[in-house]
């Protein structure tokens, strides 16, 4: 994915790197048991949908505006082919947005208010 989209010594790739780097460890350290995981050592991965259902607890969903869109798929056009945003069908309980790459969801953001 970031073959196809920076040049090998771009700093954007090479922050991208660091950043994916550090993710994967934090990943890989944790053994899914939360009392074996410490502070800043873990990290849980959570789909949209889940985190759908953890938030719907205490907030609502918004929408984000048709000028907010417009914009993020104006950004991606920056980028080579293969980005593109997703959102959710009507019937899917999730919400919000999805970046993906070459269709495979990469981050998911939404918007909600308490």
């Amino acid at each position: 994915m970031l073959e196809d989209s920076f040049a090998p010594t771009s700093n954007e790739r090479l922050m991208l790197e660091r950043e994916c780097s550090r993710s994967i460890v934090r990943v890989l350290a944790c053994d899914h048991n939360e009392e074996n995981c410490g502070e800043g050592e873990c990290e849980r991965r959570e789909r949209g949908n889940q985190w759908c259902e953890r938030l719907r607890e205490a907030f609502s969903p918004v929408g984000f505006s048709d000028d907010v869109i417009d914009d993020v798929k104006a950004l991606l056009k920056r980028y080579r082919g293969g980005w593109s945003l997703v959102q959710p069908s009507q019937g899917d309980e999730s919400v919000g947005l999805y970046l993906t790459w070459k269709e495979e969801p990469v981050v998911w953001a939404s918007a909600w208010k308490p």
